[in-house]
């Protein structure tokens, strides 16, 4: 049986603009902030999100998109998938209910074939990283802005709404990667070099958000009892 590593990360991220993760609406002429129990929140579910698009960007197939429905696949680069997780495609066939010669048996193949599912997971598989909260204890910035009108691209005169930016310069989230590290890591290089968006705002500039190399660490798990030792993430990725 092959052996599964895991790796640990914590991850800083630059937000020179602040940034906003869309709250409850309070008022209709406010965009507010999530809040979790006094704190500024950005879910490990908008994590998940961002980072599946930034490898959906770099490695993406058309056929990912289509749900791999009209992909050619390998059984046999599947079977070695398997076997490295201690599994075989016949056991795995058992359990889902699996046909050997249906087209749900080639969509799962397809999937397990394809690094993005195989990172974040599919209706087949659990996803491979899991992504902390993000608790953020800072203040707001409430900035007005006018309303355009979508059909002259004017500003529509007495039309204003106000905006909740949550006033941070950095946030931090904790990453566990359990497959597919050779994606990951060319992930987060783009994600150091491009930069990404949390939150609303885009249009505005809020949220934009950039990858600190030289801040961010990781750590690869070898044993269930060592611990682990982190080291900058700039040893592994080259900026």
């Amino acid at each position: 049986m092959g052996k599964m590593e895991v790796y640990l990360f914590k991850l800083k991220f630059n937000t020179p603009y602040g940034l906003r993760v869309g709250g409850p609406k309070e008022s209709i002429d406010t965009l507010t902030a999530l809040r979790m129990e006094g704190y500024y929140v950005i879910p490990w579910s908008s994590w998940k999100g961002i980072f599946r698009r930034a490898t959906e960007i770099l490695f993406a197939s058309e056929n990912h998109f289509k749900e791999h429905r009209e992909e050619k696949v390998d059984n046999q680069k599947v079977e070695e998938l398997l076997k490295a997780r201690g599994f075989t495609l016949e056991e795995v066939m058992k359990a889902k209910n699996l046909e050997s010669k249906s087209d749900e048996l080639q969509r799962f193949i397809a999937m397990l074939n394809c690094p993005i599912e195989r990172l974040y997971g599919s209706e087949y598989f659990a996803s491979a990283v899991t992504f902390s909260d993000t608790l953020i204890d800072a203040g707001i910035n409430l900035r007005t802005h006018a309303v355009i009108d979508r059909v002259t691209g004017g500003v529509r005169e007495q039309h204003l709404f106000k905006e909740e930016i949550v006033d941070v310069k950095s946030v931090s989230a904790k990453v566990i990667v359990r497959d597919g590290i050779k994606e990951w890591l060319e992930t987060l290089k783009f994600l150091s070099q491009v930069g990404t968006f949390i939150g609303g705002g885009k249009s505005r500039g809020i949220g934009y958000a950039a990858l600190d190399l030289k801040e961010s660490e990781y750590a690869k798990i070898d044993s269930l009892t060592g611990r682990p030792k982190f080291q900058p993430l700039s040893d592994i990725i080259k900026g």
